[in-house]
């Protein structure tokens, strides 16, 4: 979390700076190549850095065997995001996207490696290292985009910033790795782990056109400066995620992994970490929501208002996306990644049906409104699957979240209702009281509806950093 938000606050400043020296073009035209970059990707892993965190019996040989086929499907995909360029330009209309990314392809020849030393990180629990390696990226990312971006190179302060954090990475995770692995090959091996990943390559295959789905359908129905617009409310909206759910999810996938090698119940862990992080999670999603007009006017600029809409709907989006992150890496750590693929691809069709729909009679906006129908079902989806699964059943699940979602709803109305009040005055004062109205309320309505789960959650908390011990067993007396 630690290393969330230190990066979060220097590309957030990034950001904000970017957004006034760039222009919405440029986001927008940086968004299609990172759709590209993206999607290649997703398949270029294989699902084995995941492989290498959730089997926790690989040895040195088996380790070497998937940075051995990390390496090799790195360099085959950036070949063929290369030769692919040309139909991308054409399927968006924009010949710029052809040198945009070629320059970006070559970042694909070397991801295996950062890939696999990320996983192995992941793997040992080494997140002080992770953190630094994070923090050279991000240093590296801003100080690069800010420098082009003065100079005038638009699109291209982007992407060159982007390249030269990807190299960043690869050398602090090199340096900083618990331990070095050389480049093995054993086919039984490298069967055995494509086989454990091949649930993993269909969910991150899935879970890629659901995430970017609306970025294509946009792009392609759209002018550019629209999906500019989107993107960056859309970045904004998955600040809950990032900051509270993947930082938590991360620890939690090879913590529950082990503990089911093991043969332990995760279970009881699980609700708690749920709990915990609807609680962190949502009074962050309404006040991008119910504040989005303030938020949007204070640190973006008049040049901005038309993300206005989609925050305020992306807002309610992100109470649902962090706790259906939380369900779909449970399952995958108890070994039912293919479950969670096969339930994502099957929702994939209406999906897309539904943006194309949404974003050719009623734009951006209306594309949120998609996108937040489509969480709901998925969210609901995963969380009969869990019950199907461990046996924890559908209202034991929403027990623990039903007096969050209560507080949040009561917050959501009194920000707004400030967020309104304060409207003709400075923007900045308005998305300060609005965000302490929001946080006020929340914390006031939790109290309300379950008086014992602040009192818990900060007990749990404490035993987290160690602020409290368990009770120490009596001394035996003696006879």
């Amino acid at each position: 979390m630690l290393s969330y938000a230190a990066n979060r606050v220097v590309s957030v400043a990034t950001t904000i700076l970017l957004a006034r020296l760039l222009v919405p073009t440029d986001f927008g035209l940086f968004a299609l190549a990172m759709l590209g970059t993206g999607f290649i990707s997703q398949f270029s892993g294989l699902g084995l850095g995941t492989t290498l965190v959730l089997r926790q019996d690989l040895d040195r040989r088996g380790q070497g065997t998937i940075l051995s086929l990390l390496l090799l499907t790195g360099i085959a995909f950036a070949a063929l995001l290369a030769a692919l360029t040309p139909l991308a330009a054409d399927l968006f209309d924009e010949p710029r996207l052809v040198d945009v990314l070629l320059a970006m392809a070559g970042i694909l020849s070397f991801t295996g490696v950062n890939w696999f030393y990320d996983s192995l990180l992941q793997r040992e629990l080494a997140f002080k290292r992770r953190f630094v390696t994070q923090i050279v990226s991000t240093v590296v990312f801003s100080a690069v985009a800010l420098a082009f971006a003065l100079q005038g190179a638009g699109v291209w302060a982007l992407v060159a910033a982007h390249i030269s954090g990807h190299t960043s990475r690869g050398i602090a995770l090199l340096c900083l790795a618990p331990y070095r692995v050389r480049p093995t090959f054993d086919r039984r091996l490298a069967r055995d782990a494509l086989r454990t990943g091949s649930g993993f390559v269909l969910q991150d295959g899935a879970a890629y056109l659901q995430q970017n789905a609306d970025y294509i359908v946009i792009g392609r129905v759209l002018p550019t400066a629209q999906l500019g617009f989107y993107s960056m409310a859309y970045r904004q909206a998955e600040l809950p995620h990032y900051a509270i759910a993947d930082p938590v999810a991360r620890v939690t996938f090879p913590s529950f992994a082990a503990m089911r090698h093991r043969g332990e119940d995760v279970m009881p862990s699980f609700l708690s970490g749920l709990r915990l992080v609807a609680l962190a999670t949502c009074p962050l999603a309404v006040i991008l929501s119910a504040a989005a007009e303030p938020f949007t006017r204070a640190l973006f600029g008049e040049q901005w208002l038309p993300m206005i809409g989609v925050l305020s709907v992306l807002g309610i989006w992100a109470v649902a996306r962090p706790l259906e992150v939380t369900l779909a890496w449970l399952l995958n750590s108890i070994g039912e990644a293919r479950r969670v693929g096969l339930i994502s691809v099957a929702m994939l069709v209406p999906f897309v049906v539904g943006l194309f729909v949404a974003s050719s009679r009623g734009g951006i906006t209306a594309v949120a409104w998609v996108l937040l129908a489509h969480m709901a079902l998925l969210f609901a989806l995963l969380m009969v699957n869990v019950q199907r699964v461990t046996g924890v059943s559908v209202a034991r699940q929403w027990a623990t979240l039903h007096p969050l979602f209560m507080a949040s709803a009561v917050s959501w109305a009194a920000t707004h209702w400030t967020a309104g009040a304060l409207a003709n005055g400075s923007p900045l004062l308005a998305l300060v009281a609005a965000s302490a109205v929001a946080l006020i309320v929340y914390l006031a309505a939790v109290r309300l509806f379950s008086p014992k789960l602040l009192s818990q959650a900060l007990a749990q908390l404490r035993r987290a950093f160690g602020r409290s011990r368990p009770p120490q067993p009596a001394a035996a007396s003696s006879t």
